[in-house]
């Protein structure tokens, strides 16, 4: 990633990986193999593990046109994900789970502009806020947060001090959120 210029695809081959990914450079992908075949298989095979660390993928400020596909972001004491102020994301079919954070277990939006497409975010935990996605914006950013409605997300299953599976402030519209799971007390 440190060595990628704008244009690039940083193409992950499977594996358990056991460190932090930074990304700081404008138009990159980073995917796993699932972006070149369609298999599934390399969600679950392509691992970034933050075992004993804080591990995860984090996007830096002001970084555009990043495209993050096909992996398994998981254990760790921090958020997944980390997508930092006025950054521009797209997340495809990537699972985030088993994470702890002060705020949001699975994904921290930091006033941000993001995708979120084929997403399961689940088992996760936040000591405070937003158990499995956490969106603040300070002063002078704004969070947009779009679900993609056809290849839907899944959020379920994550704990926090307040708001279990997503917290977001300030907030002054509504935001549509077509999922495929969530949880519910009784769902239907």
């Amino acid at each position: 990633i440190n060595a990628a210029n704008p244009g690039d695809t940083v193409l992950v081959y499977p594996g358990r990986y056991f460190e932090s990914l930074m990304i700081q450079t404008n138009d990159i992908s980073l995917s796993s193999l699932e972006a070149t075949t369609g298999n599934q298989a390399y969600v679950d095979s392509t691992i970034v593990d933050g075992t004993g660390s804080i591990g995860g993928i984090i996007v830096g400020q002001f970084k555009t046109g990043i495209n993050i596909r096909g992996f398994s972001v998981t254990n760790g004491i921090s958020p997944g994900m980390a997508l930092g102020q006025s950054s521009e994301s797209i997340v495809t079919n990537c699972k985030i789970f088993k994470r702890k954070s002060t705020f949001g277990g699975g994904v921290n939006i930091g006033g941000a502009t993001v995708i979120l497409s084929g997403v399961d975010i689940f088992d996760n935990y936040a000591l405070q806020l937003g158990g499995g996605i956490y969106a603040a914006s300070g002063s002078g950013y704004v969070n947009n947060i779009t679900f993609d409605p056809i290849n839907r997300c899944s959020i379920y299953n994550n704990r926090a001090g307040s708001g279990q599976d997503i917290y977001f402030q300030p907030t002054t519209s509504d935001l549509y959120m077509p999922l495929d799971t969530f949880s519910v007390a009784e769902p239907s």
